[in-house]
Formats: C-alpha cells, structure tokens, sequence
C-alpha cells in the first residue's frame, strides 16, 4: 500500500483492528450500503456535495453508503479517512493546501482539488476505529465544536446500528442453528418440537412460521403480543394480509414481492435485518425488524416454507425520525437570529459614510439581542450534549436559595408586563451549585413568561419540608393537558398551546430536571387546563448536627 501522506498510517494495534471490522460481516453485504439516509442527512446538515459512511480494510477503504461519489471503493493510501482512524476523536482539516500532513495528496494536487474534510470515526464497544463518517469539500471552510459534536453524534448512531445488526444476525443464525438440529433429529420430533417450543415462547422477539401459501401456521406469544392479535386471528391471515397494509419507510405501500418473507420464499435464502412499516385496520402504526429464513424438507430438500423473526422497533424508528425533526428545529431557530444579525450589520455597513445615530443604536440593540439568543441556542445544545455524555459536573457551596431567587424581582424581563410575587421562606440555606440552580430558575420563569403571557402576575412560592426545600413557580395562563404533561421533562419535547409556535430548541426543562436530578431532588408539574400552572422542584437541605 502506498502512503501519500506525511505521517504513518498504520497504528501498532492493526492486526486486532481488522479483525474487529471483519467480525462484523459487513463488507460487500447490503448492510453496508443501507447508511445511505446517514450521508445524505450529513449533506444536508453540513451543506456539504460529498458525504460519506465509509469502512477501512487493510488495502482499501469501502464507502457504498454516500452522497456525490461515483464510485465506492478507493486505496487507503490516499483515503483522508485513513487519518482519522488513527484518534479517537473527529479530524477536521479546514483547508487541506496549509496543511504539511496532506497538502502532497493526489486528492488535493489533483484534479479532484480537496481542499476540506472532516470525519468522525466508527469506535467500537471495544474501542477498535473501523471507519468513519465523513463530508468532504473542495473549498476551505470551518468546522465548530457544535459542528464536531453532531458528526460525532452521527458516527455514534452508525456504529449502533452496526451492533444492533450484528446481534440480529448471531441470533438468527442461532435460531437456524436450532432449526437444522430439529430436522436431523426425527426420532426424537416430540422432545424436539417441545424444546424447540420453549425455547421460541420465551424470545424477546416475535416468531411466526408460515407455509407455501404463505398463511401463517404458528406464531410465538411475543408475535402475538406485537401484532396485537390472538393466536386464532393469526392463524386466519397470511403474512401480507390486505386488511393489513405493509408500508416502505418512506410511508409508500409495500408491493408484495417486496416483503421479506416473499423475498425469502422467492431466493430461497435468508432476508436480515430489513425494516418495514405496519398499519393495522383498527390502531396505530408500528414498525417492525425482520429476518426471514427458509424452511426445507430434511430429506427431499424442497422447499416448505419459512420463519420469521421479529422485533417492535417502533421506538427507535420515532427516536430517528425525533432527531431529524431536531436537526431541523435547530437549523430554523439557528437561521432566525443569524438572520436578523446579518440584516443589522448590512445596515450599519450602507450607514458608515453618513450615520444615523437613532437607526445606528437601534441596530446595535438588535444585534445584541440577536447574539444574546444565538448563544442561548448554543449552550441549550452543549448543555444537552453535556447531559447525554453523563459530564455534568457540580459545583457545591453553601448560599441563600432566598436571595437568588428575590434577585429576579429586580429583572426587566419581568418588569413591563409581569409582577413577580414571592411568598414563603425568604431567608434559607442550602448546598448546591448556585449557577445550575440559577439556571433552573431562569428555565422555569422563562416557561412562565413565554406560555402564559396574559398572566400578569407570576407566583413564587418557597416552602421548607422536613429535610428539604420546595420552590414553586405558578402562573395564570391557559394550563397544559394531562397527555402532555408526562413528556414535558423529555429531551426535545415542545409544548405548544392553541397551534402557536414559540422558539426555542425544547431543550430548557429537560436540562433544568436533569440539574435538580444530579442534586438528588425532584422536579414536577401540576395543572389544569383554563388554570394556569405550578412547576416545582426540591432540593435537599444541610442537615445540622
């Protein structure tokens, strides 16, 4: 292998390395293309025209999963994404020309003309780099910390992906494992079928074996659990029964040769790991994972039918489609500020030669709140991350929880339309960290302000129980329904009222219950629509001796 870059590209560790990629039976599988949706949403988050998913062998470097490239395969001696593998953190290099390691590549100097790149590496649960995710670009550009953490957080997914696949396929290959020992034992067919029995009603995944015709001839407990259907139901329908409609993920009909169960009996091989939709006649849409293997006759080798196993994978499939409706959101409340600083900054520019001081200073203000907002937005999100890496750190001293919380009486934000009232303790010690707390604080009353704002007059109540301390924000707004109380407190989660939008990530009261959490007190809600509403939280109290 030919290295063009100035620095080694073999770690010592290289042996182990590429047994870690291979245990994975990923190359030249289908698997390895079906990354396709991670390099185009990295396209479209970065605005990038090259996007990739891309796995490293020994010689080569394989990326069937991405966007812009015509080809998917290229020598690891000239792959960029050979860098990468080499640390356990994201590589970016912001033009490729300034840069010694790489400015002598043929990517570079060459027609192609790379000038940026930037990957995440595919880190294994036993700390092996197999790949990376990647977008490339032929002009310099910069890469943020924000940026970084979402590449960072694509390569995550990927490489969970590729586990959870992995541990589909050891566990059908196992059930078929099963399957061939059941046929070679004829003698012993009762003792089999029981073992073979228990065996499939205890599996975490749902089971159903279907004949020729395809009508389904058994399905284990946890199928009929999944199907919402009773043993009896099941066995009057085949497995793409029209009163059942099969969906592709996009939301389109599934044909039915394309299910993989029809795949399977066409083949005759066995179908992995492939997703589809389900929409019942009467209920909610599920998606479900499958993998399809054929039956044979042990003596004949005919085909006789085939089985199924599957699992609900409903909540991460709402997980995925959560995160992209956030990528989302946070482009459009991104875009917004930046938009409003732009605008105020060109009109600045048009204004050096003659200046007006009365559009000039409401100019600055403008861009001093658009900057305030942009950097709410942004330590919103490294807060978030910060949370989901479990670094949250706390700082404890001792300080009046009554004096931090009189002080926001004093805020403007509160003092043209709302009057803060505060009742209760005014005077009390505790031991936490005061900026989170402060924090918190700020989440909540901001809540308060933004959903009820027709509510002029917001209540603080600050009240001593036993060993700790309750704080509780009331307001007089319009209130929030009871089905959407249970989710206020979840990452992303907006709650809005009467169909208005308000900006925001979502984020606040997430990371204000995750701060009281790590203080080891409580966070809650109560309300009633047309009554307004009392957030509350607790925090323990220095126990004197």
């Amino acid at each position: 292998m030919k290295n063009t870059f100035a620095t080694e590209i073999i770690l010592p560790n290289e042996p182990e390395r590429l047994e870690a990629l291979k245990r994975y039976r990923i190359l030249g599988t289908y698997a390895e293309k079906s990354f396709k949706n991670i390099a185009q949403l990295v396209s479209d988050i970065f605005d990038a025209s090259l996007a990739m998913v891309s796995l490293i062998d020994a010689e080569e470097v394989h990326f069937g999963s991405n966007v812009g490239m015509d080809y998917s395969i290229g020598p690891r001696g000239e792959s960029f994404c050979s860098l990468t593998i080499l640390k356990p953190e994201v590589n970016v290099i912001e033009d490729a020309l300034e840069d010694p390691i790489v400015a002598n590549n043929p990517l570079v100097c060459g027609d192609f003309g790379l000038r940026f790149y930037a990957g995440a590496p595919l880190i294994t649960h036993d700390g092996f780099m197999i790949g990376t995710v990647c977008l490339i670009d032929t002009k310099p550009r910069k890469f943020t910390a924000r940026d970084k953490a979402i590449l960072e957080g694509m390569a995550t997914q990927v490489m969970e992906q590729i586990e959870l696949r992995l541990q589909n396929l050891n566990h059908t290959e196992h059930l078929t494992d099963i399957n061939n020992q059941l046929e070679e034992s004829n003698k012993k067919l009762v003792a089999s079928e029981q073992r073979f029995q228990t065996i499939l009603e205890n599996m975490a995944e749902g089971v159903g074996i279907i004949d020729l015709s395809g009508k389904l001839i058994y399905a284990n407990i946890m199928a009929q659990r999944i199907l919402g259907l009773t043993l009896s139901q099941i066995n009057e329908r085949t497995y793409n029964d029209p009163k059942w409609q099969n969906l592709r993920l996009d939301g389109s009909p599934l044909p039915d040769d394309e299910h993989p169960m029809a795949v399977m009996m066409r083949m005759g091989k066995a179908v992995l790991d492939h997703e589809i939709g389900v929409q019942p006649p009467d209920g909610e849409k599920f998606y479900i994972s499958i993998n399809a293997a054929p039956l044979f006759d042990p003596v004949t080798h005919v085909l006789t039918g085939g089985i199924g196993t599957f699992m609900d994978v409903t909540a991460r499939r709402k997980i995925l489609e959560q995160k992209d409706e956030f990528i989302n959101l946070v482009s459009h409340e991104l875009r917004t500020p930046v938009t409003s600083l732009k605008a105020a900054i060109q009109i600045i520019s048009r204004m050096r030669a003659n200046p007006k001081p009365q559009i000039l200073f409401k100019m600055i203000d403008q861009s001093e709140r658009s900057l305030d907002k942009l950097t709410g937005l942004i330590d919103n999100l490294l807060y978030s991350n910060k949370i989901s890496q479990g670094q949250l750190r706390l700082r404890k001293t001792e300080f009046n929880l009554g004096k931090l919380i009189s002080a926001y009486s004093h805020n403007l934000m509160f003092k043209d339309k709302h009057q803060l009232i505060i009742e209760g303790l005014a005077d009390i010690a505790i031991v936490a960290d005061e900026q989170q707390i402060d924090q918190v604080m700020a989440n909540l009353l901001s809540n308060a302000v933004k959903y009820a704002s027709e509510s002029n007059n917001i209540h603080i109540l600050v009240e001593r129980h036993k060993h700790e301390v309750k704080v509780s924000i009331r307001d007089n707004g319009d209130g929030i329904a009871p089905e959407q109380q249970a989710q206020l407190f979840n990452r992303y989660y907006k709650a809005g009222t009467d169909g208005f939008h308000f900006s925001g990530l979502g984020l606040g009261l997430y990371i204000s219950s995750e701060i009281i959490k790590k203080h080891n007190g409580k966070i809650g809600v109560e309300s009633a629509l047309g009554n307004g509403a009392t957030f509350w939280f607790t925090l323990p109290l220095i126990v004197e001796v």
